[in-house]
Protein backbone atom coordinates (compact mmCIF):
# COMPACT_ATOMS: atom_id res chain seq x y z
CA UNK A 1 0.00 0.00 0.00
CA UNK A 2 2.80 2.42 0.62
CA UNK A 3 3.73 2.65 -2.85
CA UNK A 4 0.68 2.88 -4.68
CA UNK A 5 0.57 6.00 -6.11
CA UNK A 6 -2.28 8.70 -5.00
CA UNK A 7 -3.99 8.91 -8.68
CA UNK A 8 -3.71 5.13 -8.54
CA UNK A 9 -6.00 5.00 -5.02
CA UNK A 10 -8.18 7.97 -6.86
CA UNK A 11 -8.96 5.81 -10.03
CA UNK A 12 -9.92 2.97 -8.00
CA UNK A 13 -12.20 5.14 -5.65
CA UNK A 14 -13.74 6.43 -9.41
CA UNK A 15 -14.33 3.07 -10.51
CA UNK A 16 -15.87 1.58 -7.26
CA UNK A 17 -18.25 4.85 -7.46
CA UNK A 18 -18.79 4.37 -11.20
CA UNK A 19 -19.10 0.15 -10.33
CA UNK A 20 -21.95 1.29 -7.93
CA UNK A 21 -23.92 3.51 -10.31
CA UNK A 22 -23.74 1.41 -13.04
CA UNK A 23 -24.61 -1.37 -11.04
CA UNK A 24 -27.71 0.20 -9.68
CA UNK A 25 -28.85 0.98 -13.51
CA UNK A 26 -28.42 -2.37 -14.25
CA UNK A 27 -30.76 -4.00 -11.92
CA UNK A 28 -33.27 -0.78 -13.15
CA UNK A 29 -32.94 -1.62 -16.69
CA UNK A 30 -31.67 -5.00 -17.20
CA UNK A 31 -34.19 -6.78 -14.41
CA UNK A 32 -36.56 -4.34 -13.71
CA UNK A 33 -35.96 -3.17 -10.13
CA UNK A 34 -37.15 -0.06 -9.74
CA UNK A 35 -35.42 2.44 -7.74
CA UNK A 36 -36.87 4.12 -4.46
CA UNK A 37 -36.38 7.59 -3.65
CA UNK A 38 -33.71 6.84 -1.24
CA UNK A 39 -31.92 4.62 -3.75
CA UNK A 40 -32.08 7.65 -6.21
CA UNK A 41 -30.17 9.64 -3.13
CA UNK A 42 -27.66 7.24 -2.82
CA UNK A 43 -27.07 6.84 -6.65
CA UNK A 44 -26.52 10.25 -6.63
CA UNK A 45 -23.72 9.62 -3.91
CA UNK A 46 -21.94 6.91 -5.74
CA UNK A 47 -21.96 9.38 -8.77
CA UNK A 48 -20.38 12.46 -7.07
CA UNK A 49 -17.67 9.52 -5.29
CA UNK A 50 -17.20 8.82 -9.26
CA UNK A 51 -16.95 12.39 -10.73
CA UNK A 52 -15.21 13.86 -7.60
CA UNK A 53 -12.59 10.68 -7.76
CA UNK A 54 -12.17 11.71 -11.75
CA UNK A 55 -11.87 15.11 -11.28
CA UNK A 56 -8.75 14.79 -8.53
CA UNK A 57 -7.30 12.29 -10.76
CA UNK A 58 -7.22 14.47 -14.09
CA UNK A 59 -6.83 17.79 -12.37
CA UNK A 60 -3.68 16.05 -11.01
CA UNK A 61 -5.06 17.22 -7.12
CA UNK A 62 -5.44 14.31 -5.04
CA UNK A 63 -6.17 15.77 -2.03
CA UNK A 64 -8.81 17.59 -3.53
CA UNK A 65 -10.34 14.46 -4.88
CA UNK A 66 -10.28 12.36 -1.89
CA UNK A 67 -11.77 15.35 -0.05
CA UNK A 68 -15.11 14.90 -2.02
CA UNK A 69 -15.09 11.63 -1.90
CA UNK A 70 -15.11 11.56 1.84
CA UNK A 71 -17.86 13.88 1.50
CA UNK A 72 -19.94 12.03 -1.22
CA UNK A 73 -19.63 8.75 1.00
CA UNK A 74 -20.09 10.29 4.18
CA UNK A 75 -23.74 11.09 2.65
CA UNK A 76 -24.08 8.33 0.70
CA UNK A 77 -23.56 6.27 4.27
CA UNK A 78 -25.50 8.49 5.99
CA UNK A 79 -28.74 7.75 3.68
CA UNK A 80 -27.89 3.92 3.97
CA UNK A 81 -28.03 4.03 7.22
CA UNK A 82 -30.98 5.82 7.50
CA UNK A 83 -33.01 3.23 5.11
CA UNK A 84 -31.32 -0.04 6.83
CA UNK A 85 -32.87 1.43 9.97
CA UNK A 86 -35.94 2.39 8.12
CA UNK A 87 -36.53 -1.14 7.49
CA UNK A 88 -35.79 -2.44 10.51
CA UNK A 89 -38.41 -0.20 11.99
CA UNK A 90 -35.88 1.54 14.26
CA UNK A 91 -36.32 5.12 12.42
CA UNK A 92 -39.34 6.36 10.33
CA UNK A 93 -38.85 7.00 6.67
CA UNK A 94 -38.66 10.53 5.61
CA UNK A 95 -42.73 11.54 4.73
CA UNK A 96 -42.44 12.03 0.80
CA UNK A 97 -40.94 7.94 0.33
CA UNK A 98 -43.10 5.63 2.72
CA UNK A 99 -46.11 4.15 0.64
CA UNK A 100 -49.17 5.47 2.47
CA UNK A 101 -47.71 9.54 1.04
CA UNK A 102 -50.13 10.78 -1.59
CA UNK A 103 -49.12 12.95 -4.39
CA UNK A 104 -51.46 15.64 -5.62
CA UNK A 105 -52.11 15.73 -9.26
CA UNK A 106 -55.05 16.84 -11.29
CA UNK A 107 -57.76 15.36 -12.60
CA UNK A 108 -57.20 15.37 -15.99
CA UNK A 109 -53.78 14.91 -15.79
CA UNK A 110 -54.37 11.82 -13.81
CA UNK A 111 -54.05 9.01 -16.56
CA UNK A 112 -51.14 10.57 -18.34
CA UNK A 113 -49.35 11.42 -14.76
CA UNK A 114 -49.76 7.09 -13.94
CA UNK A 115 -48.76 5.65 -17.16
CA UNK A 116 -45.43 7.74 -17.00
CA UNK A 117 -44.52 7.83 -13.34
CA UNK A 118 -42.86 4.81 -11.95
CA UNK A 119 -41.62 5.92 -8.72
CA UNK A 120 -41.74 3.15 -5.79
CA UNK A 121 -42.23 3.57 -2.48
CA UNK A 122 -38.86 3.42 0.26
CA UNK A 123 -40.56 0.90 2.80
CA UNK A 124 -40.94 -1.67 0.01
CA UNK A 125 -38.45 -3.61 -0.55
CA UNK A 126 -38.18 -4.68 -4.38
CA UNK A 127 -34.61 -6.94 -4.12
CA UNK A 128 -32.80 -8.67 -1.72
CA UNK A 129 -29.20 -10.19 -2.22
CA UNK A 130 -28.19 -13.04 -0.47
CA UNK A 131 -30.56 -11.69 2.26
CA UNK A 132 -29.43 -8.46 2.62
CA UNK A 133 -31.54 -5.12 1.28
CA UNK A 134 -29.17 -2.64 -1.36
CA UNK A 135 -29.21 -0.38 1.06
CA UNK A 136 -27.55 -2.73 3.35
CA UNK A 137 -24.79 -4.01 0.37
CA UNK A 138 -24.03 -0.02 0.39
CA UNK A 139 -23.06 0.03 3.70
CA UNK A 140 -20.03 -1.72 3.80
CA UNK A 141 -18.98 0.16 -0.05
CA UNK A 142 -19.40 3.74 1.17
CA UNK A 143 -17.55 2.34 3.84
CA UNK A 144 -14.67 1.19 1.38
CA UNK A 145 -14.66 4.70 -0.35
CA UNK A 146 -14.27 6.50 2.85
CA UNK A 147 -11.64 4.14 4.14
CA UNK A 148 -9.51 4.43 0.63
CA UNK A 149 -10.43 8.67 0.77
CA UNK A 150 -8.92 8.65 3.87
CA UNK A 151 -5.88 6.72 2.92
CA UNK A 152 -5.41 8.73 0.26
CA UNK A 153 -5.74 12.05 2.06
CA UNK A 154 -3.05 10.91 5.07
CA UNK A 155 -0.81 9.56 2.31
CA UNK A 156 -0.72 13.09 0.81
CA UNK A 157 -0.14 14.99 3.64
Amino acid sequence: MQNVAPRTWLAGLGFLGFGLLASGFMLEYGFGVLPCPMCWWQRYAHAAIAGCAALGYWANRPRIGAAGVVAAATAGLGVAAWQVAAQQGWLPYPPSCAGEDQVLVAGADLLSAMATTHVIPCDLETFRLLGFSLAAWNLPAMLLALGGAGVLLLKSR
